[in-house]
C-alpha cells in the first residue's frame, strides 16, 4: 500500500487534549515518536487497547511503527488528523 499523505501535504488535526472518546480504530493521529524526542509521526490506530494503542503505517513495508516499538502511550498522541490537503491542488 502507498502511504497516505505525501511529501508537501498540509495536514490539519484535532488537539486530543481531553477528546480521548474520539479515537477509533482506524483514525489517523499525530504522535511524538516513542524513542525519537521531538519527533513528529503519522500513523493510523490499528488496536486500541487505552491507555495504550498499536499504530501503523499505510505503506506496510516502509514504515516504523509499533511492528518496530511496540504499543505507545496516549500521551503520546497529538492529535487526530482531520484533513489532509494535497501540495498541488490541480
Amino acid at each position: 500500500m502507498h502511504p497516505t499523505i505525501k511529501s508537501g501535504d498540509t495536514l490539519i488535526y484535532i488537539p486530543l487534549k481531553e477528546k480521548i472518546h474520539l479515537l477509533k480504530k482506524g483514525n489517523m493521529v499525530v504522535i511524538e515518536h516513542p524513542q525519537k524526542q521531538k519527533t513528529l509521526l503519522v500513523k493510523r490506530i490499528f488496536k486500541l487497547d487505552l491507555p495504550f494503542l498499536e499504530v501503523r503505517g499505510d505503506n506496510e513495508f516502509n514504515s516504523i511503527d509499533s511492528r518496530q516499538f511496540g504499543f505507545i502511550s496516549i500521551e503520546n498522541v497529538i492529535g487526530i488528523v482531520e484533513q489532509i490537503i494535497p501540495k498541488n491542488l490541480d
